[in-house]
């Protein structure tokens, strides 16, 4: 698909309401966009989303029955982006962790709607053929893994690859995230959120104030909890408590 072509999109949200405005907007401000169907439960969305194999589902995150992330778990693989809808705010971290391409709060703004689809567009362009049929999903059984992860800032969503980020740092109520190419991305969500999400994929906290990418890890320093140096010439303390955790796991590589 390139960005020329058209975007086969899905709604599932039960408020029969919700699914009229939400196809209003996108006929009226987002060209190139087709609605297949719009469904009032995520079993109707299953059955549709199976039937018509679309590239693009807005999925309501609040739904009696099954919920938005208790549908896409049925799924057993995803090769469509999903923009999150819902009333409240306090899904994002959710959202992120099934790699979203965006968690839109309803009453969904025109603007954005549109930074969403472009990005889409963007992203499909510059993706590999085999990445653009798969989107993968943190806890639903797949042989790949996530690779690319979406990070919540205060510019909007950005997409970052998984194995690009060296280490992690808190920093209040945000997280300061080094990559690779020395850039640092604050984040809008706490140190302890991404850890819960990136410590599948070989990262470690060694410390209240850092989560680090173990394949990244350049150095281990002796000491009372010891230190370590990153690949980026970062050093890092380790905490006493974390010192056994962490030399259990490198001794494995």
């Amino acid at each position: 698909m390139t960005s020329s072509d058209t975007v086969r999109a899905i709604i599932v949200d039960d408020d029969e309401f919700c699914c009229f405005q939400l196809q209003d907007v996108i006929t009226r401000y987002c060209k190139g966009v087709e609605i297949l169907a719009t469904c009032t439960s995520g079993m109707e969305g299953l059955a549709k989303i199976n039937e018509l194999s679309p590239d693009l589902v807005f999925l309501d995150v609040e739904m009696p029955g099954m919920n938005g992330f208790e549908m896409i778990r049925k799924l057993p693989a995803v090769n469509f982006e999903i923009i999150f809808t819902t009333a409240h705010e306090h899904y994002a971290i959710r959202a992120i962790r099934f790699s979203a391409l965006d968690y839109l709060v309803k009453p969904i703004d025109a603007t954005i709607l549109q930074e969403a689809i472009s990005r889409m567009k963007d992203k499909l362009d510059s993706a590999t053929p085999a990445e653009q049929k798969q989107l993968e999903i943190v806890g639903v059984p797949t042989e790949k893994k996530l690779s690319n992860l979406a990070v919540p800032t205060m510019e909007g969503l950005l997409f970052i690859g998984i194995h690009d980020i060296v280490r992690c740092e808190s920093a209040d109520k945000y997280t300061k995230i080094f990559l690779t190419d020395k850039k640092m991305i604050l984040a809008s969500r706490t140190l302890g959120d991404f850890e819960s999400i990136l410590q599948p994929y070989g990262f470690f906290r060694i410390h209240k104030s850092n989560v680090i990418n173990l394949k990244h890890l350049k150095k281990y320093l002796r000491g009372e909890g010891g230190q370590v140096i990153m690949s980026d010439n970062a050093t890092l303390d380790v905490s006493r408590r974390k010192k056994e955790e962490l030399m259990a796991i490198v001794s494995q590589f």
